[in-house]
């Protein structure tokens, strides 16, 4: 159909409107490539008219102080972060999405007695070593081409995210990201792997596969070289498979090649009582150069009062390959893999949320963490406004304790005490 208007455009365009050709001995309204030529520009036009293109990102700024109970010393910082994306696509064939983290320092500061100055310059956001303030720093978080077969198998090739699994705070069955999500951060600045995802929607289930490319380019550690390796040896495979059964959904979902520890895994969601209720369990299979290991998280949200203002939620989480050895600490902070929230075996969490309080737009909430392997804590007081006429910011009052040196402590110090302003810009 498309094609006969196209053809239908193209002969009003020579019959009527070039009359150059018509007077002219050398120009042939009705020849063959004039016709052709004037056909494919048609159809071009109108492939362009059907173009669509999303443009959009979301910004955030934050600065926070930190200091401990008796004052001895204090640590601000102040930051812009943010992603923005492009999509462009035509419908019917696919689409090409390009997204991009950004940070830029705005401030750094730290006087007195600085909890954890050897990796940072202390507090829960000077964890890291001090930042340019001239400068900024960018990140390819996601750039993949998508495309569609028959409406029946969906394409997904190059840098992305994936989200598996149903867990909230912790999440083991996401053993495939190169970062695990943050729970206390507002926004994702993670960035994805490169690989090939399929997607086969399957009535009341989905068939997910990825083709996971990361390994077959590594860095070689000086100089910024990389070296080329094998993908037979490299690539890895990972699956998962979601059904819907009598209103629960379940996923199954496995990783494995010759680079990697095989790893399977099982989640479930669905309501019982009136709360939403889900868990996750993750499995590394035992190999000669590496041991069995396990995770498992379980938790709930549930609304309250008539009118749902109130809400409390929960989790729990046990990993078989954390620890209790505050020793091991340094090591991990040095290689720049401490995770306060995954480096013990067993953690919880709980909140209570109340909107709507006063007036539309504003909430509160206090949370709690605990990794009961080594007794460290971390609560914290949250407010949000996103009333008219006022940016929406949340500010966070927070306090960690249970010891020095300790997860929730380590970089802060025991008994800190963090302000935090979060402005977050949507558009």
């Amino acid at each position: 159909m498309r094609r006969a208007f196209a053809v239908l455009v193209a002969a009003a365009v020579l019959a009527f409107g070039a009359p150059e050709a018509r007077s002219d001995d050398t120009g042939d309204a009705f020849d063959t490539s004039n016709f052709d030529k004037t056909v494919q520009q048609a159809t071009q036009q109108e492939q362009k008219a059907k173009l669509e293109t999303q443009l959009g990102g979301t910004l955030l700024y934050d600065t926070s102080g930190t200091t401990t109970t008796d004052f001895a010393g204090y640590g601000a910082a102040g930051s812009f972060s943010g992603k923005g994306f492009a999509k462009v696509g035509v419908p019917d064939y696919g689409s090409l999405y390009l997204a991009y983290n950004f940070s830029k320092n705005l401030y750094q500061g730290a006087a007195g007695s600085v909890p954890g100055a050897s990796y940072g310059p202390g507090g829960p956001v000077l964890s890291q070593p001090a930042g340019d303030l001239f400068g900024a720093s960018y990140a390819l978080a996601e750039f993949y081409a998508s495309v569609d077969i028959f409406r029946a198998v969906y394409i997904r090739i190059g840098n992305q995210l994936l989200a598996w699994g149903p867990s909230i705070i912790w999440t083991p069955v996401d053993f495939i990201n190169l970062q695990k999500v943050s729970p206390l951060s507002p926004l994702d600045l993670r960035v994805g792997k490169p690989g090939i995802r399929v997607t086969v929607p399957l009535g009341i289930s989905d068939l997910f596969l990825f083709t996971d490319m990361s390994g077959t380019v590594t860095p070689t550690g000086s100089g910024g070289s990389l070296v080329v390796n094998d993908p037979v040896q490299t690539v890895n495979l990972a699956g998962r498979w979601d059904i819907t059964v009598g209103g629960a959904e379940l996923g199954l979902s496995g990783y494995t090649g010759k680079s990697v520890q095989s790893k399977a895994g099982f989640d479930v969601s669905g309501r019982l009582l009136g709360a939403d209720l889900y868990g996750e369990l993750a499995t590394a299979i035992p190999t000669p150069s590496a041991s069995f290991g396990w995770s498992t998280s379980a938790g709930f949200q549930k609304t309250l009062g008539e009118l749902s203002y109130w809400s409390i939620s929960g989790e729990l989480y046990h990993g078989s390959t954390g620890t209790s050895d505050t020793s091991t600490y340094p090591g991990l902070a040095a290689a720049q893999t401490f995770n306060p929230f995954y480096v013990g075996s067993f953690y919880a969490y709980a909140a209570l949320t109340r909107t709507h309080l006063f007036m539309d737009g504003i909430s509160a909430s206090v949370a709690g963490f605990v990794d009961f392997s080594d007794s460290s804590f971390l609560a914290r007081l949250s407010t949000t406004f996103n009333v008219p006429g006022v940016p929406p910011f949340t500010f966070n009052l927070t306090w960690a304790g249970g010891g020095p040196n300790k997860a929730f402590t380590y970089f802060s110090g025991n008994n800190s005490l963090a302000a935090e302003l979060q402005i977050l810009f949507q558009f």
